[in-house]
């Protein structure tokens, strides 16, 4: 074959279209950067919802509330004890040293005694027992052991002295009134009186 018919056959191959080039290369750029993307993106996500999880479940220990007690007052509950002499337990709490004169207590009582008909349909509720040798401001279990004790917290921005709650808490039960029901726990007793006290009171438990 001659120089010139080689050189004839060379321009009968087809020439690539630079345009359909340049195309096919911009689908494999965007092809690329959108896994990229969508790789990132699920990573992401990913954290995110590990995140939330171990706030919710876990909690997340770098941005835990900060809290400090109440040392003033103590929460007391004596448990249910179907074969102890106090099988219904009590709960109540104490403002200061129960040994000073000065100290105080506040718990929701019967005002009679109970049968199973008054426990479950409810009676006549009393602040601290008094028909049972409990006084205005003592209750009958006041400075006794308890099966759980405990000062309540607030939180450290909380900027209340130990006094403020203490009257806050005095005037909660002060104000208390209805009746004594133990309703397989529902109803006005000494367990939802001490809840409803902290809560109004903003006060936390363990």
């Amino acid at each position: 074959m001659s120089w010139g018919d080689a050189f004839n056959k060379l321009k009968e191959l087809p020439i690539p279209d630079p345009i359909d080039s340049l195309i096919d290369e911009g689908k494999k750029y965007l092809i690329k950067k959108t896994k990229e993307y969508l790789i990132k993106k699920a990573g992401e996500a990913y954290e995110a919802i590990k995140n939330k999880f171990e706030n919710a479940i876990l909690g997340n220990t770098s941005k835990k509330c900060c809290t400090k007690d109440v040392a003033s007052i103590t929460m007391k509950r004596k448990h249910i004890d179907i074969g102890a002499d106090d099988k219904y337990g009590h709960w109540w709490f104490e403002i200061g040293d129960p040994t000073h004169a000065n100290s105080e207590s506040y718990g929701w009582w019967p005002k009679e005694g109970v049968g199973l008909k008054e426990t479950i349909g409810g009676t006549n509720g009393e602040l601290n027992g008094q028909t049972f040798g409990g006084t205005l401001t003592r209750d009958p279990h006041h400075g006794d052991t308890a099966d759980e004790s405990f000062h309540p917290t607030i939180e450290c921005n909380d900027t209340r002295s130990d006094k403020e709650i203490e009257d806050c808490l005095r005037k909660f039960a002060n104000c208390y009134s209805g009746e004594w029901r133990w309703t397989f726990g529902a109803g006005q007793n000494c367990h939802t009186f001490q809840e409803a006290a902290m809560k109004n009171c903003n006060l936390k438990g363990p």
